[in-house]
């Protein structure tokens, strides 16, 4: 069991959003022990919770009280790999930056912040039975894990050879985050481009935050940052979706296909019944 944790002050991250495309500024602040997770856009806030969420295509979307914040994924993945439990973020536009299309530097910025440990035991939801929320032949899972870990299993299915079939698995800790999953990046196809941009998405994509896919090649001049960058981005994906929950979670994670909407289900129908899953604080 870990404690609750807070920034010891405040900062700012600023960028280019990756679906608007215009520059952002995130002010982040400590909070009390207990507080939560608040973003807040003017005058209007909200806790982050699994009520919260209100959209999940291409992105996770959270929302409430006047408040509609995009894409917060890579930011919160990052958030949970720290264990931070208590921050307000103060958001000047629709989207955090995209930064480079990983989490690594929203890692790295946090943890610059430096991290103050609260008086506070954080909370786990352990899993105690399987639930599966399952789509044609895509599919997400959690389980029961008896070694108190957060196990993610995910694979991966491209017909574009440039990816092809991914798989990874990972233990969800801080050094396994840094080392293994903050770097990989966000990806996007050349041919889905301008219909992206024509719906009002991806007006802030480049070389620099997306890793994009032509018809059998990665066209990034520097290629990939490591094997199986896709797949790994996935699960930064589902880190981020599960710190919704704002508690370590106990479990094991399997997908076939996974997207923001089947995590977004599965974290809803695990909360649904409450012999699902128990609480420890």
């Amino acid at each position: 069991m870990r404690n609750e944790k807070t920034v010891l002050k405040e900062f700012l991250i600023s960028g280019v959003a990756l679906h608007t495309g215009k520059n952002v500024e995130m002010k982040i602040s400590p909070l009390p022990k207990g507080s939560g997770i608040i973003f807040k856009q003017g005058e209007n806030s909200i806790e982050l919770s699994a009520q919260t969420v209100i959209g999940t295509e291409m992105a996770t979307t959270i929302g409430g009280n006047g408040v509609k914040i995009h894409t917060v994924e890579h930011f919160l993945s990052a958030v949970y790999a720290l264990g931070i439990s208590n921050l307000l973020i103060e958001i000047d536009g629709e989207e955090p930056p995209a930064l480079d299309g990983s989490g690594i530097q929203f890692c790295q910025e946090l943890e610059k912040s430096g991290l103050v440990e609260q008086e506070k035991t954080r909370q786990i939801i352990i899993i105690e039975k399987t639930v599966r929320v399952q789509s044609g032949n895509r599919f997400v899972e959690i389980s029961p894990n008896s070694e108190n870990r957060f196990h993610i299993n995910s694979t991966i299915s491209f017909e574009n050879s440039a990816i092809g079939e991914q798989s990874f698995a990972v233990d969800v800790n801080l050094e396994n985050y840094r080392e293994k999953i903050a770097k990989a990046r966000t990806f996007g196809f050349l041919k889905d481009f301008d219909y992206l941009k024509s719906k009002g998405l991806a007006q802030g994509a480049s070389y620099d935050n997306v890793i994009v896919v032509g018809d059998d090649e990665v066209l990034n001049s520097g290629g990939l940052r490591c094997e199986n960058e896709f797949v790994r981005h996935k699960i930064l994906d589902v880190i981020g979706d599960f710190t919704v929950l704002n508690a370590d979670i106990i479990g094991n994670y399997k997908s076939f296909a996974g997207s923001h909407n089947l995590n977004n289900q599965l974290i809803k129908k695990i909360l649904s019944d409450k012999s699902n899953y128990s609480v420890k604080s």
